[in-house]
């Protein structure tokens, strides 16, 4: 290990817990952070993108399985297009509620702001 970069995330670094179990105010069960391979590893599979389209392109259309033709063409859409929305239900009085993360990024900061306001009083409203 180089002499530059201490070891972290060993017991004498880990803070402590409190009385519950629970991590202190401030404290981190990971202080050194994320290693920095995985940025490495994240790059590198990256970089096998167009092979991965490509391979799953040709699943789709010459699978011996129906099942690994579907696997195949819904990875293509989920990696093309994003997942679907995934609705949230509070109970089974209430319509589901999607939201849309890429939608949501797109917003200023007022209009998010706008939304969380519109959705805290539908909620008030519906209790």
């Amino acid at each position: 290990m180089p002499a530059s970069r201490e070891r972290q995330n060993t017991s004498d670094h880990a803070p402590k817990r409190g009385v519950r179990g629970r991590w202190v105010p401030g404290a981190s069960p990971n202080p050194g952070g994320r290693p920095a391979g995985m940025a490495e590893v994240r790059d590198l599979a990256r970089s096998y993108t167009a092979i991965a389209i490509e391979k799953l392109a040709h699943l789709v259309q010459h699978a011996k399985s129906e099942q690994a033709s579907i696997a195949a063409a819904s990875a293509l859409l989920d990696r093309g297009w994003g997942r679907p929305t995934q609705p949230i239900a509070g109970d089974d009085d209430m319509p589901a509620i999607g939201i849309n993360g890429t939608a949501v990024a797109t917003l200023t900061a007022e209009e998010r702001a706008g939304l969380v306001t519109s959705i805290a009083e539908s909620l008030k409203g519906a209790s």
